[in-house]
């Protein structure tokens, strides 16, 4: 009986910090990905929304005719090719080694791109649409990733707002 109850000691000794580390192990992933904005996985999400009537004023009336870059840091990137009947684009990069590509034919676009931290990325590409895009990308973080391909009727008035750290979007419309 003694050397039972001492066997029984000895395995709880060993599994007692099998489950512990298990259960660090989850809450320390997720510290890799967490904010000062967002206290729990279900949050810790970007936003990806469509522009309502007054948002798509609003971008339409901030932004000149023509396309505005404003870089503030080191190593930041911008390549565009666009092509449409009216091009309205602004790109504020605030940080360092900060990407963004845009590669767009369509009727019309505006567009606003703000990129604040450092080695975020924004790939978007739509190769030939009808619609009007109105678009809003803002990066606020570190190590951040946005890859758009196409426009379709929902995307065509999209906004994209991504916070923290580590974050990764890939959205392909048809």
């Amino acid at each position: 009986m003694m050397k039972t109850f001492i066997l029984y000691i000895i395995l709880l000794i060993f599994y007692c910090p099998v489950f512990y580390a298990q259960e660090k192990a989850d809450d320390s992933e997720f510290k890799n990905y967490s904010s000062s904005l967002f206290n729990s996985k279900d949050k810790a999400f970007s936003i990806v929304s469509n522009l309502n009537k007054k948002e798509q004023n609003e971008l339409n009336s901030r932004i000149p005719s023509g396309v505005q870059i404003q870089q503030i840091g080191d190593f930041n990137k911008v390549y565009a090719a666009l092509k449409s009947n009216d091009t309205k684009v602004a790109v504020d990069q605030y940080g360092d080694r900060n990407t963004l590509l845009l590669d767009k034919n369509a009727k019309t676009i505006t567009q606003s791109v703000i990129q604040q931290g450092d080695n975020n990325k924004i790939t978007d590409f739509t190769l030939h649409t009808n619609y009007n895009v109105n678009m809003e990308m803002i990066q606020k973080g570190d190590n951040q990733s946005i890859q758009n391909i196409g426009t379709n009727s929902l995307s065509k008035n999209m906004k994209i707002t991504q916070t923290g750290n580590g974050a990764s979007i890939i959205l392909i419309n048809n």
